[in-house]
């Protein structure tokens, strides 16, 4: 976007609600800061993946280690967007076993940036 990259960790689309998901995840805890980033990427999917006759409004979610309810509840007051904040104690034991750890996230952006670079040194384009 504007000749920079951006990654959201998680995006998934729901077929029955018609509505994609977004998800952030920190393996720290959480910062007002972190609810404005989640706040571009709902917007940007909105803007650019969303099919407005088709697809209801994208919604945001922030996972990490712990949060500050009183900082965070007024970062989220401040965007337009439906968004929600959790840490990962308040997960249950079976759904937080369920989330990849950073190194997880890690191994699977660099193996994707590798197939694109093969691709693209085999003159195949992107995958």
């Amino acid at each position: 976007m504007g000749g920079d990259e951006f990654r959201i960790d998680l995006l998934f689309y729901h077929l029955k609600l018609h509505r994609y998901f977004v998800f952030e995840l920190k393996t720290k805890d959480v910062r007002p800061e972190h609810v404005g980033k989640l706040n571009f990427y709902v917007s940007v999917v909105d803007q650019m993946v969303r099919e407005p006759e088709r697809d209801d409004a994208t919604i945001g979610f922030l996972i990490g280690a712990r949060h500050n309810k009183a900082a965070v509840q007024l970062a989220l007051d401040a965007s337009n967007n439906p968004m929600a904040v959790a840490s990962y104690s308040t997960l249950a034991p079976a759904e937080r076993e369920l989330i990849p750890s950073e190194e997880d996230l890690s191994r699977v952006v660099q193996e994707a940036i590798d197939g694109i670079e093969r691709a693209e040194a085999e003159g195949l384009g992107s995958p």
